[in-house]
């Protein structure tokens, strides 16, 4: 009979985490609080951010304008989108007054993107609501697409923002560090009143 070997099955041993590869959680700390910062002020420059939609027609604006102030559906979740939409509109419409108007008009941020999802979600009854919704997008659909398209863009630094913090805080919170930030209320310099008049009916 021939002898048969029985393989050996190496295990692997698990990395070890060398001290000097640690972080400590006060360095941590302040990055954490940097992205933080950084958040807030990402959050308003889109806030403030601004994008050119053109129209090419006054009439497919004055269309767009009646329907989202009469007959554009909300519902919980997107009645503050419109309210700040049609309102961004309202102050828009005052260039049409001038008769070298571009057609174009400014949108902030958030509402381009609330201006996609209302097109993409309007419905209506009848040859003449479906012409005027046909009319609409070949005048706007692919400038306002291309807004979208530029507001994901811009956000992609927010977002990266978003996940760099959400590993900073899986570290604090469950991550390897070192140790060196004191507890901002240890329990020894705790007062406990009851122990402390304890002591002193004591004496």
């Amino acid at each position: 009979m021939k002898k048969t070997e029985t393989p050996v099955i190496e295990m692997k041993k698990p990395p070890q985490v060398n001290v000097e590869d640690k972080r400590k959680r006060s360095e941590v700390l302040v990055e954490h609080k940097e992205l933080l910062q950084k958040n807030d002020d990402l959050l308003k420059e889109m806030q403030e951010r601004e994008y050119e939609v053109d129209f090419k027609d006054k009439g497919v604006f004055t269309k767009l304008y009646k329907f989202l102030e009469k007959d554009s559906p909300w519902g919980h979740t997107t009645a503050a989108g419109l309210i700040m939409l049609f309102n961004n509109l309202r102050q828009e419409k005052e260039k049409l007054k001038d008769p070298e108007w571009d057609k174009k008009i400014t949108l902030r941020a958030v509402n381009v993107t609330t201006l996609w999802t209302m097109l993409t979600k309007m419905e209506g009854k009848g040859f003449y609501e479906a012409k005027n919704f046909v009319e609409l997008m070949a005048s706007i659909g692919q400038s306002i697409s291309e807004a979208v398209r530029q507001v994901h863009t811009d956000n992609q630094e927010l977002r990266n923002n978003h996940e760099a913090l959400t590993k900073l805080d899986a570290l604090l919170d469950h991550g390897s560090l070192i140790e060196d930030c004191k507890p901002e209320n240890p329990k020894a310099e705790l007062f406990d009143p009851i122990t402390e008049n304890g002591k002193e009916g004591n004496a």
